[in-house]
C-alpha cells in the first residue's frame, strides 16, 4: 500500500503529526507496536498525574491533622487504581477509533525499514512519499545479573497492589514522582542512585531539601550505589545487591533510571538513515539525513527535554512544514519544566547554577515563601523562590520555586520571560487573590 505520509508512534506526536496531516488532505498512516495512544495516555503521565492529586490531597490533610482535620486520611491503593481504570478505559481502542474516524490507516505491529521508502509490518510491505518516526522512549536498559525481576514505570501505574517494599533504581523526575506517591500510599520506598547526585539539572538546595523531606516520610536514599544482581528468595522476595555489597531485600524493584530512544526494531540503517545514543539525528526542521525522512518526540536527539510537551510542539510543527505552511526552522519558545513530587520543584529560563557561574551578568534572589500568606494558609513549610534577573536591565532571566504549586506559579514567570519583563513589571500586576503569585506583589520589595 502507498501512502503520502506514514506516522511511525501514535503517542503525543505521533497523533498530533498523523491528525493534522490526515486534516490537511494528506493520505496517511500510522503504525503503532503497542498502545493507540503510546504511553503517555495509556501507562503513563496521565495515570500518574492522577495519582499524584490523590497524593497530594493526603498530604495536605496531613498538615491539618492539628490545625483543624480531626481525622486521618486512610488511602487505599487499589481503590485508587479502580478510579483511574474508570476514567482512562479503553484508551487504545478510543484513539485508534477517532484515526479511523479522520480518514487515517492504522496498522498494528513492529515498523522496519527495508528501503529508504519501505517499511515491512507482519510481512507486509508500505510505502510513503515521507515518514515521520514518533516512536517515541524505553526504559534505559541494565545488563546486570537478574534484570527479568526488574519492574517497570508501566507495571508501578497499572499493578493492582502496591508492594509493601520497594527499590526504585534512579533519583530522577520519574522517581521523584513514584517515591512520593508510593511513600504516601505507605510502601517502605528505597532509592539507589549510581553517583552522588539526584535532579541534576535542578536547583541542588531545593533538592538538598527534597530529600530531607522524603526522608521523614520513611524514603531511603543511598547513592553511589548500582545495582550487580537481583535474585529471587524463597520467600519469593526480591534480593538485590550493590556492586558496593550493600543487600536489601524487597519485593518489588522498579527501573526508574530515565528513558532512552525506541529506535532498535526500525532497522534504520536499512533507510540509510543516521542515529546515536541519544536518538535520531535530525536538522532545524526535524529533518533526517534523508530528506523525506523526520523524526519527532523521544526518539529525536533534538537539544530539548524529552517531555510530552515538547513532542506536540514538534509535532504541531512538523504539520505546518510538511503542508507548507511553515517553511522556517523550528525555534522553540521558553519552556518550563516541573517535578511530580510534594511539595513540587519548578524551574525556567536561566538555573541558578548558571546565574552563579556568571555573577557579572545575573544576579540571584532568594525568597522564603512560607512567610507568604498563600504560604502559611496552607501551612506550606518549606516553600522557597529564586529568580534570576539581567544585571544590565533588570529583566527577568529565570527562577526556581519550591512549592505545592510551583508550576502554577512558574508558567507566570514564564509568560514575563517571553514578554521580557523586568523585575518591576512582574510587581506591578494584579493578580488574582487569593493566590501564591498574589502575594509576590507585596512580599517582593
Amino acid at each position: 500500500m502507498v501512502f503520502d505520509v506514514i506516522v511511525i508512534g501514535s503517542g503525543v506526536a505521533g497523533l498530533s503529526t498523523a491528525f493534522g496531516l490526515s486534516k490537511g488532505g494528506k493520505k496517511v498512516a500510522v503504525i503503532e507496536s503497542t498502545f493507540f495512544g503510546g504511553v503517555v495516555y495509556n501507562v503513563g503521565s496521565t495515570r500518574k498525574k492522577e495519582l499524584v492529586t490523590i497524593t497530594q490531597h493526603a498530604l495536605q490533610n496531613q498538615r491539618f491533622e492539628a490545625h483543624g482535620i480531626t481525622t486521618p486520611v486512610e488511602l487505599d491503593w487499589q481503590d485508587a487504581m479502580n478510579w483511574i481504570d474508570s476514567i482512562e478505559a479503553d484508551e487504545d481502542n478510543q484513539h485508534q477509533l477517532a484515526l479511523k474516524e479522520a480518514g487515517i490507516t492504522t496498522i498494528y505491529g513492529t515498523a522496519t525499514f527495508v528501503s529508504p521508502n519501505e517499511v515491512k509490518v507482519d510481512g507486509i510491505v508500505y510505502s510513503a512519499e515521507q515518514f515521520v518516526i514518533a516512536s517515541g522512549g524505553t526504559d534505559r536498559p541494565f545488563s546486570f545479573e537478574g534484570i527479568n525481576y526488574l519492574s517497570d514505570s508501566a507495571v508501578f501505574l497499572t499493578q493492582k497492589e502496591l508492594p509493601k517494599t520497594a527499590i526504585f533504581i534512579g533519583a530522577g523526575i520519574i522517581s521523584f514522582a513514584f517515591t512520593t506517591i508510593a511513600a504516601t500510599f505507605g510502601c517502605n520506598v528505597i532509592v539507589l542512585q549510581h553517583d552522588e547526585r539526584a535532579l541534576k539539572n535542578f536547583d541542588q538546595e531545593f533538592v538538598s531539601q527534597l530529600i530531607e523531606i522524603n526522608k521523614k516520610r520513611g524514603v531511603s536514599f543511598h547513592f553511589n550505589e548500582s545495582v550487580k544482581k537481583i535474585e529471587k528468595t524463597e520467600e519469593d522476595t526480591l534480593r538485590v545487591q550493590t556492586e558496593s555489597g550493600e543487600v536489601f531485600e524487597v519485593d518489588q524493584v522498579y527501573n526508574v533510571a530515565g528513558r532512552v530512544p525506541l529506535i532498535d526494531s526500525l532497522k534504520l540503517e536499512n533507510a540509510q538513515v543516521l542515529y546515536d545514543a541519544h536518538g535520531i539525528d535530525t536538522n532545524e526542521y526535524l529533518q533526517t539525513n534523508q530528506s523525506h525522512i523526520f523524526a519527532c518526540g523521544d526518539c529525536s536527539n533534538a537539544n530539548v527535554p524529552k517531555l510530552a510537551t515538547f513532542a506536540a510542539y514538534q509535532a504541531d510543527y512538523l504539520v505546518s512544514y510538511l503542508l507548507k505552511k511553515e517553511l522556517a526552522p523550528i525555534r522553540y519558545p521558553m519552556a518550563s519544566t516541573s517535578i511530580f513530587s510534594e511539595p513540587r520543584i519548578a524551574q525556567v529560563g536561566v538555573t541558578t547554577a548558571q546565574a552563579l557561574a556568571e555573577p557579572e551578568e545575573y544576579v540571584v534572589e532568594e525568597m522564603d515563601i512560607s512567610k507568604w500568606l498563600d504560604s502559611k494558609r496552607k501551612n506550606e513549610n518549606p516553600a522557597l523562590l529564586k529568580i534570576v534577573t539581567r544585571r544590565s536591565d533588570d529583566r527577568v532571566a529565570g527562577a526556581t520555586v519550591m512549592s505545592q504549586e510551583a508550576d502554577i506559579f512558574i508558567n507566570y514567570i514564564t509568560m514575563a520571560l517571553y514578554a521580557e519583563w523586568t523585575k518591576d513589571d512582574l510587581k506591578k500586576q494584579i493578580y488574582a487573590y487569593p493566590s501564591l503569585v498574589n502575594d509576590m506583589t507585596r512580599f517582593w520589595k
